[in-house]
C-alpha cells in the first residue's frame, strides 16, 4: 500500500510540475509575443519620426528651390524674355505645390499617390526619378566637396 500511495503522490506531483511547466511556457510565449509586438511599434515609431523628418527637409529644400526659381522668372522677365520667364514661373508653380504637399499630406497618402501617378504615367515617373537620382548625386558629391575644403 505504501508503494501505491509513493507512486501515486509523485504521479501527482509529476502533474503539478507539467501543469507548472505548461505554465511557465505560456507566460513565456505570451512575454516573447508583447516583447515583439513593443520592439514593432518602437521601430516603426523611429521609422515614421525620420520618415517625417525627411519629408520636412525635403519641403524645404523644394521651398529653396521654388525661390530660386521665382528669382530666375523674374530675371527672364527683366530681360524681356517672357517665354522662359513663363516656362521658369510654371517650374516654380510646381515646386510651391510639391512643397505644399509634402507638409500637408502624411505619408500613406503620399505613397498612394506616387503609385497612381507611376501606373498612369510609368515613362515620365522613370524620368523623374533617373532626373532625382542624378541631381540628388551631384547635391551629394557637392556637399562632401565642400566639407573636404572647409578642412
Amino acid at each position: 500500500m505504501s508503494d501505491t500511495h509513493s507512486r501515486a503522490s509523485r504521479e501527482a506531483g509529476a502533474d503539478n510540475d507539467s501543469d507548472r511547466h505548461g505554465l511557465d511556457r505560456e507566460e513565456i510565449r505570451q512575454q516573447a509575443e508583447e516583447t515583439r509586438d513593443e520592439l514593432r511599434d518602437a521601430a516603426r515609431q523611429q521609422a515614421e519620426g525620420l520618415i517625417d523628418r525627411q519629408k520636412t527637409a525635403a519641403a524645404e529644400q523644394a521651398e529653396k528651390v521654388s525661390t530660386v526659381l521665382h528669382k530666375m522668372a523674374d530675371e527672364f522677365e527683366r530681360q524681356e524674355q517672357p517665354y522662359f520667364s513663363g516656362c521658369v514661373n510654371e517650374l516654380a508653380k510646381r515646386s510651391d505645390a510639391f512643397s505644399r504637399t509634402l507638409r500637408e499630406r502624411d505619408l500613406e497618402t503620399l505613397l498612394d499617390q506616387t503609385r497612381q501617378y507611376n501606373r498612369q504615367h510609368p515613362a515620365l515617373f522613370m524620368g523623374g526619378a533617373i532626373a532625382a537620382g542624378f541631381m540628388l548625386s551631384r547635391f551629394l558629391r557637392s556637399s562632401s566637396q565642400d566639407g573636404a575644403q572647409g578642412y
